[in-house]
């Protein structure tokens, strides 16, 4: 059987708001999104917005567990379809957001198993 998840890392389900602007805005024209999930490779957007694959777009992300936004830019990987949304893979982020990612994501993993 072959394996075609590419994946290296689980997604985690996390509710949180992302402001995105794309990297050809004029400053200060963003969007908002919500997530589906996030892993620490990339992100889900949910919307009805779709952006041509490869479009860059300069992302903060707010969970219910930060203070500051979490900053990266990513890329569209995946759109449309039967989705509803778009697939991004991170493509810059510090090593600071990195680590506060992790973070996150390993609380709400550990938060939605305690659930079950």
């Amino acid at each position: 059987m072959v394996n075609f998840e590419r994946r290296k890392h689980s997604r985690v389900d996390i509710d949180a708001y992302v402001s995105a602007t794309l990297t050809t805005d004029r400053p200060g024209s963003s969007r908002m999104f919500t997530t589906r999930d996030i892993s620490p490779e990339g992100i889900f957007l949910t919307t009805r917005e779709i952006f041509p694959l490869g479009t860059i777009l300069k992302l903060k992300i707010h969970t219910p567990l930060t203070t500051e936004p979490i900053n990266a830019e990513a890329k569209v990987v995946r759109a449309g379809g039967n989705q509803s949304g778009m697939g991004l893979v991170f493509i810059k982020i510090s090593e600071q957001d990195r680590k506060e990612l992790l973070k996150h994501l390993y609380l709400a993993y550990h938060y939605t198993r305690e659930k079950r």
